[in-house]
């Protein structure tokens, strides 16, 4: 749907705005639910679901990184702070299905266009392991779609996807 940068007083954010023709509780399982976030993330995921318990990733060749749960409060916002960059997922019902949105701030803004097209990646996935079909799981870097980001993102305007 969109993807946009904006300048908060903390800094630059992206955000992102996706509607899935599936359920808010569909949605938020996928969203909250280890296994099923190792579905649509680019790693291994575990976690301690609660304010203040920890995300663990799992990296191919086992790097790991650690996130904290900052907000928990199902079925409509999910937060945490990974790498000191703030994420924060909302639902909201429409119709018969969700809006997803979910801000990222940017802690180094050269960073922006891979970063939304890393989610933008990880949306993909998601819709497809919702939709009950494999996601696609082609490794590294999607270059056109970071230089699709570095184009509109550095315009100010929003990305339609």
């Amino acid at each position: 749907m969109s993807t946009q940068v904006t300048v908060d007083p903390d800094g630059p954010v992206l955000r992102f705005v996706r509607r899935y023709p599936h359920p808010i509780e569909k949605v938020w399982a996928a969203l909250t639910e280890p296994a099923q976030m190792s579905r649509w993330f680019p790693c291994e995921v575990q976690a301690e679901m609660r304010v203040g318990g920890m995300i663990t990733l799992t990296f191919e060749g086992g790097e790991q990184d650690h996130a904290e749960i900052t907000e928990l409060e199902p079925p409509t916002a999910f937060g945490f702070t990974w790498a000191d960059e703030k994420l924060h997922w909302t639902l909201e019902p429409d119709g018969d299905g969700c809006v997803l949105r979910l801000s990222n701030t940017v802690l180094d803004p050269r960073w922006s266009a891979n970063t939304a097209a890393g989610w933008d990646r990880c949306f993909e996935a998601l819709a497809a392991h919702l939709g009950g079909s494999d996601p696609d799981t082609t490794p590294g870097p999607d270059e056109a779609l970071i230089a699709h980001y570095r184009a509109v993102l550095g315009s100010g305007a929003p990305a339609a996807r």
